[in-house]
């Protein structure tokens, strides 16, 4: 199978430096059944997967983080064409969920397995996220393939504030390390209350939709982390056809302090504030004057009314081993 590698240019340094190495050596081993593309503008991922997609024989490996495999499988999806990821990012959420440590640590390693064809194809669920504005008009720019976790409100807010840590010291090592924790904590001291209500097709026996109006958060997860590390979904499996969802209810300060504690770990289920349930479908909406703000893989969408549906094997993925 031939192998199309989509490079983050602007991935970690270190790491994009050992990957770069790793794909000389093996290239030279194995001329021409591969091609590398490092990404020259935004949208550049997308667009050349978009082209591969209608490929034969042809396996696209996404190498840099969340965002450029989030890219990378929207246009993938629904395409016969299977996606492999080299972790080249600062969180590489996504990873935590489909690959083993040795692999997430070692892109040298997953360069060799892939050139020597060392893993194997299955499919996989997207959570196609749809969202309307006040007069219920599809927008399209807030539209896309969630492969790994979404969410509303108050890690939204974490989620900015992180990027702009990251984007005012690109090359800090200490700052991508540090900068969702630091921020969901001084986001916590801020607003936390969000105007929302949710429906859900659910079949644990409690209500459709949600009896509370005003949430911290709420997380739509296909996997299980994302935020560098925050688990929210411990329990979710990514060929199951079930999103796990999670929504946190307005507490107070020292209560939204313990809790974090708890949903860093994912060790939330079973307190009275978190909802905790699988689904296949589910809307959230706007209940304030606010639009929603949200996220998904890190990217940033908002709308008044979200639809959230489970599409099972929608992605065909190489995993290692």
């Amino acid at each position: 199978m031939r192998k199309l590698f989509i490079v983050n240019s602007r991935a970690d340094a270190k790491a994009l430096a050992r990957f770069k190495a790793a794909y000389s050596q093996y290239s030279e081993e194995h001329q021409g059944d591969s091609q590398i593309i490092c990404t020259e503008f935004a949208g550049h991922a997308s667009e050349a997967a978009g082209k591969a997609a209608t490929e034969e024989g042809l396996l696209v490996i996404a190498c840099g983080g969340d965002g450029t495999i989030h890219e990378v499988a929207n246009a993938l999806a629904e395409s016969k064409t299977p996606m492999a990821v080299i972790p080249l990012g600062t969180g590489n959420d996504f990873t935590r969920s489909v690959m083993n440590e040795e692999h997430r640590n070692n892109c040298e390693l997953c360069v060799k397995d892939i050139f020597e064809e060392n893993y194997r194809i299955k499919d996989m669920d997207l959570i196609r996220v749809t969202s309307f504005d006040r007069g219920g008009n599809k927008i399209d720019s807030s539209s896309a393939w969630c492969l790994n976790v979404a969410s509303i409100g108050l890690d939204t807010e974490v989620q900015l504030r992180a990027k702009g840590k990251v984007l005012a010291h690109p090359d800090s090592g200490f700052v991508r390390s540090t900068a969702y924790i630091t921020s969901a904590l001084s986001c916590i001291f801020g607003n936390r209350k969000f105007n929302f209500k949710y429906t859900a097709l659910r079949g644990d026996g409690k209500p459709n939709e949600s009896v509370k109006s005003v949430f911290t958060m709420i997380a739509v997860c296909n996997a299980s982390y994302y935020g560098d590390g925050f688990c929210p979904a411990p329990n979710a499996k990514i060929d199951d056809g079930l999103i796990n969802c999670c929504s946190i209810e307005s507490v107070n300060l020292f209560r939204s302090l313990y809790l974090l504690t708890k949903y860093k770990k994912g060790k939330h289920e079973g307190y009275k504030e978190a909802d905790v349930f699988v689904t296949t479908k589910l809307t959230v909406e706007a209940t304030g004057s606010r639009d929603l703000n949200g996220n998904y893989d890190g990217e940033d969408f908002s709308g008044h009314k979200v639809d959230f549906e489970c599409h099972p094997g929608a992605l065909r993925l190489a995993s290692y081993g």
